[in-house]
């Protein structure tokens, strides 16, 4: 039998594949320098950035970065991401561990942190991304996963 419609988190019952999409948009980047907005690279900074989320998942994604700046337009930061989202009318949250890359285009790698689910997420497991073109506010993220 194949099935047409999304798989979803509640499923269809735990353990099955869950393939997660959606939009992100950007509403707040609060960024402390590692030493004053002028200062020369390298340097390191810390950053805590909110989107929010639309489409399989809707909710609230907050992710906390330390952040390395080879250059003003090219560096890395880590991070951990809280998701506080509704999926399938069940609520629940989730941790990301967070992996970005930017040089121009920022990519971004999400693995899920095993046993941080609760609600819609328990037991989740899983990874995704997404890939943000530079002064974009809006993206298409995905989140592939089991649990």
């Amino acid at each position: 039998m194949t099935r047409t419609e999304p798989v979803r988190v509640g499923g269809y019952g735990r353990g099955m594949t869950k393939h997660l999409t959606g939009s992100a948009t950007f509403t707040s980047w609060d960024e402390e320098p590692g030493y004053d907005a002028g200062a020369p690279v390298p340097r390191v900074a810390r950053a805590a950035v909110v989107f929010q989320l639309e489409g399989d998942i809707v909710g609230t994604s907050t992710c906390h970065y330390a952040m390395y700046y080879a250059s003003e337009k090219e560096g890395v930061g880590l991070g951990i991401e809280l998701l506080e989202a509704t999926v399938d009318g069940e609520e629940g949250t989730v941790a990301l561990r967070n992996e970005a890359a930017f040089a121009g285009a920022v990519d971004v790698t999400w693995t899920v942190i095993p046993g941080s689910g609760t609600g819609a997420f328990k037991g989740f497991e899983g990874s995704g991304g997404y890939r943000a073109e530079a002064h974009s506010t809006t993206w298409n993220w995905r989140l592939d996963g089991e649990g």
